[in-house]
């Protein structure tokens, strides 16, 4: 896809090493947290190749409609073929996969709603230290390091983690009114008319 911005050079990050892969990694903002940050950090484009369903999207030819990880001999052997290709070969790492039908899961950018509980952070570091926890050490442990460690929470998540959300938002593209409603009866009373 044609990019707006520069996007084609090397890069340092602490989470990419020799002891897992290769030591080199192609950066996909859409698709992975760590790249997302990176991306933010040196103003790199975030290009959205991929639908929901995993496959690629009309504009990315040849391989459109094609399950990104069926894709992959395809694009190895394309590039190959334009003298693009330094070495071709499998290399074992740890990925996540569907424990129910193992198929290789995808991380993918989506919209969400969020709560800024990292402006909280220190505080509920605070509260924890004043709670006696059973056992004791959940309270430095994993629930402490999560807390020393928090980041914003996403509220309005997705598929089998979803959490309904009661905001309705008006389609008018210039006006996107944002309403919640915080009771059955108030969606009762605000339906009623209709």
């Amino acid at each position: 896809m044609p990019v707006d911005k520069p996007a084609y050079f090397v890069l340092l990050a602490d989470f990419v090493t020799t002891e897992d892969g290769s030591g080199l990694v192609h950066q996909a903002p859409a698709f992975g947290a760590e790249d997302m940050e990176m991306a933010k950090q040196y103003d790199l484009p975030i290009l959205l190749t991929v639908q929901p369903d995993g496959t690629f999207i009309p504009e990315i030819t040849p391989w459109r409609g094609i399950f990104v990880k069926d894709a992959d001999p395809l694009i190895i052997k394309d590039l190959d073929a334009r003298g693009l290709l330094f070495r071709a070969g499998t290399l074992v790492h740890t990925y996540p996969f569907c424990w129910r039908c193992k198929t290789p899961l995808l991380y993918y950018a989506r919209e969400s709603w969020y709560i800024r509980t990292s402006a909280k952070r220190d505080r509920l570091v605070e509260l924890n230290k004043t709670i006696n926890w059973v056992p004791e050490h959940i309270k430095n442990g994993r629930f402490g390091n999560w807390l020393e460690n928090n980041i914003d929470w996403s509220l309005s998540r997705e598929r089998y983690w979803g959490t309904p959300l009661p905001v309705w938002e008006c389609e008018n593209q210039s006006c996107k009114h944002r309403e919640c409603v915080g009771s059955v009866a108030e969606l009762s009373e605000k339906s009623a008319g209709t």
